[in-house]
């Protein structure tokens, strides 16, 4: 092997620790990342639900509503990343593109990666109720997981119950956040001037799920955790994709005239 294969060679060696090492640095910090949203939230579950209660009115439901309808996987975030596309062959941007791309893949990982463990737990939404649960299954519901908690005006113990397979059992973590923050996440990291507003937009679809009765706290901030992490990284694969095509080659020196 000559000199200048020996050279490769031991850089691509090199490469590979590395990058396992990033990627591990990340998968930690992604996991650190969402448990302390879910232990810090947790506690304020009924809290926050009472806040909502109270100050609940007939036009904040119907504002949630629009920002759930908007805000979920079909037709918000698909929607959005469609418009970047047309966006992107309109004004012929490279980034554009990028970004419907990033989109589109960022908030589809997220959704089916988080309808995998939703299903699963099994955790009531906080409008299910022990009588509503026993009509739908045909047996009193007993959890697998109890949190050791009751609602004070429910009946129904908080906790995880497994795999029933109706809606009012799969509260965490919230789709709809995690696939408005997804997609908003993402063109962030692409094209920072949309993507705030889009930003803005999704925390709108997380205080709707919340005003709808549909999840609690603590389910809203673990999927808007894990929506922005996969926007995230996503946005980030795709950026450096792009620069790397952006960027000029280097010029090649000039041969010294003998």
């Amino acid at each position: 092997m000559s000199a200048p294969e020996r050279s490769i060679a031991s850089r691509v060696d090199g490469l590979f620790p590395f990058q396992i090492k990033r990627w591990l640095g990340w998968l930690a910090f992604s996991a650190g990342l969402l448990a302390a949203g879910f232990f810090l939230s947790f506690p304020m579950d009924f809290a926050a639900y009472r806040v909502v209660q109270q100050i609940d009115r007939p036009t904040f439901q119907q504002i949630a509503q629009q920002f759930s309808f908007w805000g979920d996987y079909l037709p918000g975030s698909i929607l959005v990343s469609i418009l970047f596309a047309i966006g992107s062959l309109i004004a012929k941007s490279r980034r554009a593109r990028s970004a419907a791309l990033a989109s589109f893949l960022a908030a589809s990982v997220a959704g089916i990666t988080l309808d995998a463990g939703r299903f699963s737990f099994g955790r009531p939404r906080p409008y299910a109720t022990v009588a509503a649960a026993t009509l739908r299954i045909g047996r009193k519901p007993e959890p697998k997981v109890s949190f050791g908690r009751t609602r004070p005006d429910n009946d129904l113990p908080d906790g995880l119950y497994g795999p029933l397979g109706i809606h009012m059992f799969q509260g965490f973590p919230s789709g709809h956040a995690a696939s408005s923050t997804a997609s908003a996440a993402a063109i962030i990291r692409l094209v920072p001037q949309l993507g705030i507003p889009l930003g803005l937009l999704a925390l709108g679809v997380c205080w709707s799920r919340m005003e709808l009765r549909q999840h609690y706290l603590s389910d809203v901030t673990v999927g808007a955790i894990w929506g922005t992490l996969w926007g995230i990284l996503f946005g980030t694969l795709l950026c450096r994709r792009l620069s790397r095509r952006t960027t000029p080659p280097p010029a090649s020196r000039p041969e010294k005239e003998i």
